[in-house]
């Protein structure tokens, strides 16, 4: 890139280093310039474009006791701190303040102003910006993307002239796979992959060349483009698509001129274990693997193994900011302990095991980076994160006293983008469809999903719950009407002890009302 380029350019040239840095999570408000320009450059297809509140509360039944007492206060997903506030009165007296809505995603602010016409775009200031969080990210996490320039004169050496042969060029690209008949079977095996499929033929032909260098740790390989936002975008794409890859945290592009002028640049990856290391990684990687899909049940159809997959990790992993490798499978697969990046790839990397497409998802909650998955469950896309589904995520991202909270949480299993976006900002750079279809959502498939105030069928769930031994009884409305005329009768009626088995004069339950979700605990 010359020297000469706008204050624009360079934002766009230093946001795209932030990607590479924080692998796909990228800057709220940049996600759109990089879409744009991507589509300029004839590289992403433009034909693919077309917070919970938990409130924690118990209640007495009136035939024994004259008052109730509220025990818990709402709080966010994110904190789940909690006050107690006894309520007089008797019977229905029952109320709580549900608190102030859950802080809405960084960057909010800032589309909402672009929106209203307040906004002025200012380059120096982001460009600044973008330096102190790319350094801060760096410190953070070790993930750098590097960049040397060579120019070529009579002084270079025998090396650097020979380098910039063809023949010579040619020759390594040959020895990892990289001739047109190798690149043409690569991109054959590809098909299907969801990030894959988001760039038209000259980005897939740059896809194919980047997968197999990282997959053959290769160093200094002439790639096909000399456009170093479409090399990192394209490389994120080969890191979203393959969870395998955990051996490499970041890369290192080398510019080759001649008078100044561009005439190559090179692709070396950051491999951060040996080969001897990644072997014996992969061996324990292949021991967990085996051992989680040897029990699942014959049995199942696709949701069901979406299911296991999802309470599996959960059941065999705590959520540790501190876990080594922290943003990779190993993580997860070696050590029992990870992020929300590393049980998003752990999550893909099973699913893809057992034939299942699954793809990786960035965006931001609260306006913090986060990671998820999108799967495709016979026929239709769905948003799974199995991190949000894990209690010890949701304990160690809280503060204050957590309340009840069920160790599986089973909202963001199989879920629409409706539901996700009320708690998730999706990052707009990989387009990603609408999941509309509920189907394969957890409570219409585990019939606890209530489209009417039926309290019938109230009564059966209860029944089904105590036959297979449930600690607790999950309500999911289909809409706010639903959800809180069943609210008002089970809790406010207190009609709820109509269907409780055994000598139970108190009930506890906890709401997550921005997902009209009523659990009443059984025990």
């Amino acid at each position: 890139m010359k020297k000469g380029r706008c204050n624009f350019e360079n934002f766009i040239r230093k946001a795209s280093a932030f990607f590479a840095v924080f692998s796909l999570s990228f800057l709220t408000g940049c996600s759109d310039m990089v879409t744009d320009y991507l589509q300029d450059n004839n590289i992403l297809d433009p034909d693919k474009y077309s917070e919970d509140k938990i409130i924690s509360k118990k209640i007495e039944d009136p035939d024994t006791a004259d008052s109730k007492e509220t025990d818990a206060g709402g709080s966010s997903n994110a904190d789940f701190s909690s006050n107690e506030e006894p309520v007089e009165g008797t019977d229905n007296d029952a109320e709580s303040d549900a608190g102030s809505d859950a802080a809405s995603s960084a960057g909010a602010d800032t589309s909402a102003d672009a929106d209203s016409g307040k906004s002025v775009f200012d380059p120096d200031a982001i460009n600044e910006s973008i330096d102190n969080l790319i350094t801060e990210i760096e410190n953070e996490t070790g993930r750098k993307r590097n960049d040397k320039e060579v120019e070529r004169s009579d002084s270079a050496g025998q090396d650097a002239t020979s380098f910039f042969s063809d023949t010579y060029q040619n020759n390594m690209r040959a020895e990892i796979g990289l001739t047109d008949e190798g690149i043409a079977e690569i991109k054959e095996s590809q098909k299907g992959m969801y990030a894959f499929e988001h760039l038209n033929d000259e980005g897939k032909t740059l896809y194919a060349e980047l997968l197999t260098i990282i997959q053959n740790r290769s160093s200094d390989i002439v790639v096909s483009t000399l456009d170093e936002e479409i090399l990192d975008v394209v490389c994120q794409f080969v890191l979203a698509d393959h969870p395998e890859l955990f051996y490499m945290d970041g890369y290192t592009y080398t510019r080759y001129t001649i008078g100044g002028e561009l005439n190559k640049l090179s692709f070396t990856g950051n491999y951060i274990y040996s080969d001897e290391e990644i072997a014996a990684r992969q061996t324990k990687i292949d021991e967990y693997v085996n051992n989680c899909i040897a029990r699942i049940p014959e049995e199942l159809d696709t949701y069901g193994k979406v299911k296991y997959v999802y309470e599996y990790l959960i059941s065999n992993t705590e959520y540790d900011f501190n876990a080594p490798d922290n943003q990779n499978i190993c993580s997860v697969f070696i050590y029992g302990k990870s992020v929300c990046q590393g049980y998003a790839k752990a999550t893909q990397y099973l699913l893809n095991k057992l034939g299942i497409p699954a793809t990786l998802v960035t965006g931001k909650v609260n306006g913090v980076g986060h990671a998820w998955n999108l799967v495709y469950v016979d026929g239709d896309y769905t948003y799974v994160d199995t991190t949000w589904g894990d209690s010890s995520y949701q304990r160690t991202e809280s503060s204050g006293d957590t309340g009840k909270i069920p160790l599986i949480n089973y909202v963001y299993l199989c879920c629409t983008t409706q539901d996700i976006s009320r708690t998730h900002t999706i990052a707009e750079t990989l387009p990603m469809p609408k999941c509309d279809s509920m189907k394969n959502n957890y409570f219409v498939r585990e019939n606890e999903y209530f489209v009417s105030p039926d309290m019938d069928a109230v009564g059966e769930l209860f029944n089904r719950r105590y036959a297979d031994g449930s600690n607790n009884v999950t309500i999911k409305c289909g809409t706010k009407e639903v959800y809180d005329s069943l609210f008002n009768s089970l809790i406010t009626d207190q009609k709820v002890f109509g269907f409780l088995q055994g000598a139970n004069n108190t009930v506890s339950y906890t709401t997550f009302d921005d997902q009209y979700i009523l659990i009443i605990w059984l025990y």
